[in-house]
This record gives structure tokens, C-alpha cells and sequence, in this order.
């Protein structure tokens, strides 16, 4: 699963208010009817993150793998991609140096 605190649009210390009103938003502009996936998307967000204790269950317990895109935001715009040098492929590779 994606960031429920991007998927909904809210800062990751938002209240419980904040986090409904950002859902019901949410799901007024994303009805089922419309988009089905993107609606249970948003559901299983909100319901990660609706209150104190489920936000603490999802910091302590989320092992689902990042996305590119998560790992993308997280570096944000600090990351400059470039060549690694020779030492660093050859201990990726598991060469003896």
C-alpha cells in the first residue's frame, strides 16, 4: 500500500478531523461508482490512519514494501543520480578487492 498520509493528502501529524475531512473529500471527488480500485484505495487509508491508535498500529507494524514512488518522495529533491564508482559495483557484486 502506498502512504495513506499522501493518499489522502495530509501531513502525518494531522488529527483525527483532519484525516476524516480529507477522506470524505477524498471520496466525494473519487466516488465507487466511478473508480472502484481508487475508492478502496482511499478507504483502506483512511481506515490505516483514522485514529491515535490506528496511526500508531501503522507506524510500529506497516512492513508493506515502498513503491518507487514513495522511495522517490522520500529522497525528494535532494537526490542527483549518478555513475557508482568501481569499488562500490565491485562490493555490490561481491568481489574480493
Amino acid at each position: 500500500m502506498t502512504d495513506p498520509y499522501r493518499l489522502l493528502g495530509v501531513p502525518a501529524t494531522a488529527d483525527d478531523e483532519t484525516i476524516r475531512l480529507a477522506y470524505l473529500a477524498a471520496i466525494r471527488a473519487c466516488p465507487p461508482e466511478r473508480d472502484r480500485h481508487r475508492f478502496e484505495q482511499l478507504r483502506a487509508a483512511f481506515e490505516a490512519i483514522a485514529d491515535a491508535q490506528a496511526r500508531l498500529s501503522h507506524a510500529l507494524f506497516d512492513t508493506t514494501a515502498p513503491t518507487p514512488e514513495d522511495v522517490l518522495d522520500a529522497l525528494g529533491a535532494v537526490f542527483q543520480p549518478r555513475r557508482p564508482s568501481e569499488q562500490r559495483l565491485r562490493r555490490v557484486l561481491g568481489e574480493k578487492p
